[in-house]
């Protein structure tokens, strides 16, 4: 069946743009709970190579943060901002008339309410960056979105800027699409973007989007996974659970294995905040690697976001690849992405403050070069430890020894260069990272 009549398909229950509020509900909620609060995103890592590791982002060094309305939605819109574009360029430089696609299952208005660009303004803007590109990547995009007052708006934001791409808009749950919309993508390069308010679509579902048609083409996953499992969790010790919000959290772990999980961390009513957390985080890993042995993946990423570090998340994001240069590029888009958050925060910090924009902007650099500095001093330290065994390796195989809990998905190319040549300055490694990207799969050789 050609493109254009898997497209066809859908038209009954779409709109289809060719040719020619708030951006997340939950964001927005979230935000009016105290503005005087910033988020500060963590980082698990769960890949077959190495076992599942907490991160935790390195606080910027001399900042006092303040909540924006659309705070929450920062970090995982600057992610995907940072992906999008290397992931089509790599997957589309193969795939059948370098076609990509990206469905944005619980899409929102595509803009904020001042004007600032969601997901769907995003991958928008992102298409005809790649259309322009010398070897162009045709990406395609499918939103879905069932709010009717909020779909009204997304068709707005794509007729104004969807202009000469291929868009399709659908109504309703992303539920009732999804078999549609792989068919629609059959055999071509796939970025599925799944963030609801509540709860994320059943494991199941999450799983046919690896299993489409012509699934052998690339194919990830980013998952909302909402916070929200601390409640449900907690009828597990309630005297009057309902049964039926137990099996819907079934649904969406692929299975009960979660219950266990949770009241192995949390047996009763009297667990302290402390092990309601350890509770809710072997959930979410729980998930990530159930995930994971589902599609046969090499692993899965997770990020998580908190109002405060001492507080519990908002979120967390789950990201699934079966492909080692998935794995190894987000990472990369999520340091990138942590760094523009960080960067927004700086900006919210100075926000009604006597910093001019040059002033606040200086700050921020030079906590970002002393950050810099120490990263690649502790990468540094750690590589000569590893080489004075005698022997070479590679990062991606002493994971934990060399990037470890504190660095995994913070550092990315441009520190571990620089790290490199500085233990290469030292004498203690032949091995030179000159022109070299693929840095974590690198040789490295004692001197």
């Amino acid at each position: 069946m050609g493109a254009e009549n898997r497209m066809d398909r859908i038209a009954s229950s779409t709109e289809r743009i060719a040719a020619a509020g708030t951006e997340n509900r939950c964001d927005a909620g979230l935000d009016t709970v105290d503005s005087r609060r910033s988020c500060t995103p963590s980082v698990a890592r769960s890949i077959n190579l190495m076992p599942s590791i907490l991160i935790r982002q390195v606080p910027p060094l001399s900042q006092q943060f303040h909540k924006s309305k659309k705070s929450a939605a920062v970090l995982k819109h600057a992610i995907i901002k940072q992906y999008a574009t290397p992931f089509a360029s790599k997957t589309g430089s193969t795939s059948v008339d370098n076609r990509v696609a990206f469905i944005d299952g619980y899409a929102g208005p595509g803009r904020y309410d001042d004007g600032e660009e969601g997901s769907g303004a995003m991958l928008l803007q992102t298409a005809h960056d790649l259309a322009a590109m010398s070897s162009p990547r045709k990406a395609e995009l499918h939103f879905v979105e069932k709010e009717s007052d909020t779909i009204t708006k997304l068709r707005k934001v794509v007729a104004a800027e969807g202009v000469g791409l291929t868009v399709t808009v659908s109504d309703g749950h992303v539920s009732a699409h999804l078999p549609a919309l792989l068919d629609a993508v059959s055999g071509i390069p796939l970025f599925a973007y799944l963030d609801p308010c509540g709860l994320i679509i059943p494991m199941d579902e999450v799983v046919s989007i690896f299993d489409r048609p012509g699934s052998k083409a690339p194919t990830e996953v980013l998952i909302n996974l909402t916070a929200h499992l601390r409640r449900f969790g907690g009828m597990l010790t309630s005297d009057k659970p309902v049964e039926n919000s137990l099996k819907r959290i079934d649904e969406v772990c692929g299975g009960d294995w979660w219950r266990q999980a949770w009241l192995d961390k949390c047996p009763n009513k009297q667990a302290s905040e402390d092990e309601r957390m350890a509770a809710e985080q072997a959930v979410v890993e729980g998930y990530a690697q159930q995930l994971s042995e589902r599609l046969g993946s090499l692993g899965t990423w997770i990020i998580d976001v908190r109002p405060r570090a001492d507080l519990k998340p908002v979120y967390y994001l789950v990201f699934a690849t079966r492909h080692i240069d998935g794995m190894l590029a987000f990472g990369e888009s999520a340091s990138r992405g942590l760094q523009a958050w960080r960067k927004h925060l700086a900006m919210m910090a100075a926000d009604g403050t006597l910093f001019s924009d040059g002033d606040w902007e200086a700050a921020w650099k030079a906590d970002e070069a002393r950050l810099k500095a120490q990263w690649v001093d502790t990468l540094a330290d750690r590589l000569t430890t590893e080489l004075a065994k005698g022997e070479a390796f590679r990062i991606i195989e002493k994971a934990e020894e060399i990037l470890g809990a504190d660095l995994m998905g913070v550092v990315r190319t441009l520190h571990i260069r620089a790290a490199i040549k500085k233990v290469r300055s030292a004498g203690k490694t032949s091995t030179d990272p000159t022109g070299r990207n693929d840095l974590l799969s690198l040789l490295i050789v004692p001197a």
